[in-house]
Formats: structure tokens, sequence, C-alpha cells
């Protein structure tokens, strides 16, 4: 990852795999109406809430309960 620029300059093209599991866990969050928008990083699924805090969800999180 300490080259992804150098490998982009190149023409290669650097994702993150995200499982089936974890797209789960973001739709699931992005139809939560406490829920401004999410995203993967280094293989964990954040989210921003409507009050502006980062969070970070597991797989089997209640989203209410983490919210509070």
């Amino acid at each position: 990852m300490r080259k992804r620029k150098e490998m982009r300059n190149a023409g290669h093209r650097l994702v993150d795999d995200v499982t089936a599991l974890n797209t789960g866990l973001m739709s699931r969050l992005q139809l939560h109406k406490d829920i401004e928008s999410t995203w993967f990083f280094n293989g964990s699924v954040f989210a921003l809430t409507q009050r502006q805090e980062r969070i970070k969800f597991d797989l089997y999180d209640n989203i209410d309960t983490v919210i509070r």
C-alpha cells in the first residue's frame, strides 16, 4: 500500500475487497434514519451519524445500541 500512488500512475488499480457480509451491513446502515453515510476502510465498516459522529461497526452489532 505504500506504493499505491506509483502503481496507480503505472495504470494499476487497488481496491478493497468488501465481503458480502460487510456489504449487507453497509446496506442496513444506509437504510437507518440516523446514519448519514457509510464507508469501508482497512477491512472495517464505518458510518457517519446525523450528529456528525464517526462510528466503527462490527458485523453483528445492533445499530441502535451502538449509535446511543
